[in-house]
């Protein structure tokens, strides 16, 4: 009997010792990840001052999920996620990120993902940005900087075991990892198809994937945007304007967005993007 205890306190401890191992592994390639230094690209932006940009700016950061979303109701900062064995995810303070920023190295996160330091961001779905014109990008910033200083939480990136073991397998990964891989929406010929490709690449992106052909996270899984095939122009702008689906179906996750957010897309934008996914192909992937 004491030799079997034995041997079963040799074999707990091996295991012990080789957990050890591998989380220590998966530490090091955690933070080696982590701590990547990008090279911070060279951005020359004209941010307008007039009251007209700054208020189309604010529309476009509320469209895309900027303001009122993932950074807090008024831009103050929020938690994002906090489960302790995976991670803990504090969005930043945008009244003050856009004071201590200059107006390139905003762009430079925003589109590129990439901080001052070189490092990457996390979870901010800049590989949807990353397509964004001068000159709405240029709006959003003019309106980040007009927002009154708030207090909000301070930004914080923490992992937990399961998070390093995550981005050490590569099931999690930085921004600036996700954007090396994106794969860009299919092109199409025609100026207002081409428009909503845009759109459709620097809004809907952030939850159908950059190609729009569907995407899957902890929270939820998006169809692929092809199903718009099925949808008469009328029940499309029903959809993106009230988040009720064909058929009167309240849709969940789309619901709450296109209520708070999508609803303000002009009806010239409503119908570019509807004249570029309702024929959105299927073949090959567009180039960047």
């Amino acid at each position: 009997m004491k030799r079997l205890l034995r041997w079963i306190g040799v074999i707990l401890a091996t295991l012990a010792g080789l957990t050890c191992i591998a989380y220590g592994i998966a530490y090091v390639l955690s933070e080696r990840a982590m701590r990547r230094v990008y090279e911070v690209p060279r951005v020359a932006l004209s941010i307008p001052t007039d009251a007209a940009s700054v208020a189309e700016g604010r529309r476009l950061a509320v469209i895309r999920g900027c303001f009122g979303g993932c950074h807090g109701k008024e831009g103050e900062g929020a938690v994002l996620f906090d489960e302790p064995l995976i991670a803990r995810l504090v969005a930043p303070n945008l009244t003050a990120a856009a004071r201590k920023y200059s107006d390139a190295e905003l762009a430079a996160i925003i589109r590129n993902g990439i901080r001052p330091d070189g490092h990457s961001v996390i979870v901010m779905p800049s590989r949807a940005f990353t397509g964004l014109t001068d000159e709405d990008l240029g709006r959003i910033i003019a309106f980040l900087k007009s927002l009154p200083e708030r207090p909000g939480p301070a930004p914080s990136i923490s992992l937990g075991p399961l998070g390093r073991i995550g981005v050490a397998t590569g099931k999690f990964k930085t921004e600036a990892q996700l954007i090396a891989e994106t794969v860009p929406p299919p092109e199409v010929a025609g100026e207002e198809a081409v428009f909503g490709r845009y759109l459709a690449r620097t809004i809907c992106a952030h939850c159908h994937g950059t190609d729009l052909r569907g995407d899957s996270n902890p929270d939820f899984t998006s169809p692929t945007l092809r199903v718009v095939a099925a949808y008469p122009a009328e029940a499309f702008t029903q959809l993106l304007r009230t988040g009720v689906a064909l058929g009167g179906r309240q849709v969940k996750t789309m619901g709450p967005v296109a209520r708070k957010e999508l609803s303000l897309l002009t009806d010239a934008e409503i119908a570019a993007l509807y004249s570029y996914l309702h024929a959105m192909p299927d073949g090959p992937p567009g180039r960047p």
